[in-house]
């Protein structure tokens, strides 16, 4: 009866018959138990307002779908600070992102302060260019502008000033010598090959001179 109404809520739910909890970690862990396949075929509203929580005039959903591609470095500040400062009135959130850089789509979703995102491996079927983000967020007092142009400013928009094969200086604590190796590698601005020894790859994640700045001629 009970594994019924499991079944009920979550189709997809694996059930495991234990005596007093005792289960081994190997089948708590690593599941991936959030797949948006999965989640879909039982779900298929899974990124559309959720009309039922519009019981409270304060209480308002707000989604949006945006074409482009997101700075990694620069959402994960965004989403860090924003749970950190409005996790108590986030109800719920939800959506499928594209990451600059990075070929598979970023897919989140959480309640309150408790957030779980990952790149997923649903790769996008459609050009860079042509990449739409989609969000939702469901909560008490919220400013739909606002969380709109946050997530605005997230986008890459610029073009970088840094070309492959560029001298540059990278901060790795005190700004060191290197070239410029690749562009918008899994998410970064830049990898940089310093010129030391070993030749040590960094990431710069924004390109800022915070991060970066060219070579004093």
């Amino acid at each position: 009866k009970i594994e019924g109404k499991v079944k009920g809520l979550n189709p997809a739910a694996t059930i495991i018959r234990c005596s007093y909890s005792k289960v081994s970690p190997k089948d708590l862990l690593n599941i991936q138990a959030f797949d948006l396949k999965r989640v879909l075929e039982f779900e298929p509203d899974f990124l559309e307002d959720d009309g039922d929580h519009q019981h409270d005039s304060t209480v308002s959903s707000v989604s949006c779908k945006i074409k482009g591609n997101v700075n990694q470095m620069m959402l994960s500040r965004w989403i860090g600070r924003l749970i950190q400062e409005d996790g108590a009135n986030l109800y719920r959130y939800k959506g499928i992102l594209a990451i600059k850089g990075v070929d598979e789509k970023f897919i989140f979703q959480g309640v309150g302060m408790i957030f779980n995102g990952n790149i997923s491996e649903m790769k996008w079927g459609v050009p860079e260019s042509e990449r739409e983000n989609v969000f939702v967020f469901i909560g008490k007092n919220l400013d739909h502008e606002w969380l709109k142009s946050c997530f605005k400013a997230c986008l890459v928009t610029n073009e970088l000033r840094f070309n492959v094969g560029d001298k540059v200086q990278a901060n790795v604590g005190e700004f060191q010598d290197g070239t410029v190796i690749k562009t918008w590698d899994d998410g970064n601005a830049y990898r940089i090959e310093l010129d030391d020894e070993d030749k040590t790859n960094v990431y710069a994640p924004i390109d800022v001179d915070t991060y970066v700045r060219a070579r004093s001629s």
